[in-house]
């Protein structure tokens, strides 16, 4: 068991990396089956969204962390 450290802004930038490539993936998914013709703004605003979501959720892992 190593004592808790700092965290690493490498370590934190990756954690957000993986976050956003997962909202990506998630938006796909749901633009891949789309129950409605899907409005360009529509899409645009939920990317959006997504990637707001995302990056909070990184923020908050890190603050979590230390």
């Amino acid at each position: 068991s190593e004592p808790a450290e700092p965290v690493d802004p490498r370590k934190a930038a990756v954690e957000a990396a993986i976050a956003r490539a997962k909202a990506s993936k998630q938006e796909q998914q749901a633009g891949s089956e789309p129950v409605e013709p899907a409005d360009p703004r529509k899409a645009a605003v939920a990317a959006a969204i997504a990637r707001v979501q995302a990056k909070k959720a990184a923020q908050q892992q890190v603050v979590n962390e230390d």
